[in-house]
C-alpha cells in the first residue's frame, strides 16, 4: 500500500505539472517513508550552485536533472513563497556534478568591447552584459566583470604582447637641480617604434636612469592596456643639458614631455571633436609611470587634470589614491600630478635621481 501511495503521488505531481486534475486513492506516506523508499544512486554528489541574475528555479533543476521540489526541500525553502536572490548558494544533490559552472573575474582591457569579450569566452553578449554584469553601464579599463563558464568550455588564453626593451647606453648622469643643472655624458633615447616616436632627436637626451625608467614604464603601459596608437615623446634635454627655450627646466636629462594619448576615433587634421584626449589611456600611462617609484612630479594644467581625475575614478582608483596622486580638485599644489600652466597637450614627467648620480639634486 505504501508503494502504491508513492506511485500515485508521483503520478499526481506529473499530472499537475501538465495541467490535469487526478484523484489520489491513498494519503501520501510520511516524509521518512518517502526518504527511505526513493533513494538517490550512490554516484550522486552534493554541489553548490550560485544563482545569477535572471535565472529561474526550473532552469537550475533542469541543469542538474533534479526536481524543483527537491531543491526547495534541500535548502529548507517555503514551497509556497520561496525567496531567492542573486548570489544565493543552493545545495543540490545530483548525478551530474560536472554541470557546475565556473565563475571567472575578468579585468577589462583597453580595446575591449562587450562583443569582443563575449566572443573570447564563447558566451552571449546580452547575457554577459544584462544578466551577469547589470551594474556596468559602460566598460571602463580595469573594471572587473563576472563571467560564468560552462564546464565543457575551456577559458581562452588571453593574448599578451611582450615589448622588447632597447638597451640604454650607460654613463649618462644628471648634475644639479632640474632648473639649474646640466647633463653629463648625455644619452640619446633609443629608437623603439613599437613603444614611442621621438619628435625632436636633437633634444632627446637624458640620464641613463631616467631613459631606462621611461622605456620600461611605457612598455608596461602598452602591455597592460593594449593601447596601440602613437605615443609621441617631445623634448627631454640637449646632449650637454643646460637651458634651452622655451623650457625653464629640462636641463639635467630627467624631465620629459610626453604627448597626451588620443582617442581611437581621432585623426589629426581631420576629426573635429571637443576633447580628443583619451583620458583613460592617459591615466593608465600616468599610473604606469608613477608605479615605477621613480617619478617625482607629473605636471599638467589644472583644467586638464579634471579629465584625468574623472578617468582615474572610472578605472577604480580609490579616494586615498586620488588624494595622494592628483592635485585636482584642490587649489594647493599637492600630490604627484600638479598644476603647471601651459601643460595642456602633454605631460611633463620629472624622474627622481638615480642611485649612481652623486651630483644629482632634488628640490
Amino acid at each position: 500500500m505504501r508503494l502504491k501511495s508513492v506511485v500515485s503521488l508521483t503520478a499526481a505531481a506529473l499530472a499537475a505539472a501538465l495541467g490535469h486534475v487526478v484523484s489520489v486513492d491513498a494519503a501520501p506516506p510520511p516524509a521518512r517513508v518517502i526518504a527511505s523508499t526513493i533513494s538517490l544512486p550512490p554516484s550522486s554528489q552534493w554541489i553548490t550552485h550560485e544563482i545569477v541574475n535572471g535565472e529561474r528555479l526550473d532552469e537550475i533543476a533542469e541543469r542538474y536533472a533534479v526536481s524543483v521540489g527537491s531543491i526547495l526541500r534541500w535548502n529548507k525553502l517555503d514551497p509556497k513563497r520561496p525567496l531567492f536572490w542573486i548570489g544565493q548558494q543552493l545545495r543540490i544533490q545530483t548525478q551530474l556534478p560536472d554541470r557546475v559552472r565556473t565563475k571567472l573575474t575578468y579585468s577589462v582591457r583597453f580595446s575591449d568591447t562587450w562583443t569582443s569579450i563575449a566572443d573570447q569566452f564563447h558566451v552571449e553578449s546580452a547575457t554577459l552584459r544584462a544578466k551577469w554584469n547589470p551594474q556596468e553601464k559602460e566598460l571602463h579599463v580595469g573594471h572587473l566583470l563576472t563571467i560564468w563558464m560552462e564546464p565543457e568550455v575551456t577559458p581562452p588564453s588571453l593574448p599578451t604582447r611582450n615589448f622588447d626593451l632597447v638597451p640604454v647606453t650607460e654613463g649618462g648622469m644628471s648634475v644639479g637641480f632640474p632648473d639649474a643643472g646640466r647633463l653629463a655624458q648625455g644619452v640619446r633615447i633609443p629608437e623603439n617604434p613599437a613603444l614611442y616616436t621621438i619628435r625632436n632627436p636633437d633634444k632627446a637626451f637624458g640620464s641613463t636612469h631616467a631613459i631606462r625608467v621611461l622605456q620600461e614604464s611605457i612598455a608596461t603601459f602598452r602591455a597592460e592596456t593594449g593601447y596601440d596608437r602613437a605615443l609621441l615623446l617631445w623634448d627631454m634635454s640637449t646632449r650637454g643639458g643646460g637651458r634651452f627655450g622655451p623650457h625653464r627646466s629640462h636641463r639635467t636629462g630627467r624631465d620629459i614631455d610626453i604627448g597626451l594619448p588620443m582617442r581611437p576615433d581621432f585623426v589629426h587634421g581631420v576629426t573635429q571633436m571637443k576633447d580628443p584626449v583619451d583620458w583613460e589611456a592617459t591615466w593608465l600611462l600616468v599610473r604606469s609611470l608613477i608605479e615605477s617609484d621613480q617619478v617625482r612630479y607629473v605636471f599638467l594644467s589644472r583644467p586638464q587634470q579634471a579629465g584625468l581625475y574623472k578617468a582615474a575614478k572610472a578605472c577604480g582608483a580609490t579616494r586615498e589614491e586620488l588624494e595622494r596622486l592628483i592635485q585636482y580638485p584642490r587649489v594647493q599644489k599637492v600630490g604627484i600630478v600638479r598644476d603647471s600652466p601651459g601643460h595642456t597637450g602633454h605631460l611633463h614627467v620629472r624622474f627622481l635621481c638615480g642611485d649612481e648620480e652623486p651630483e644629482c639634486l632634488e628640490f
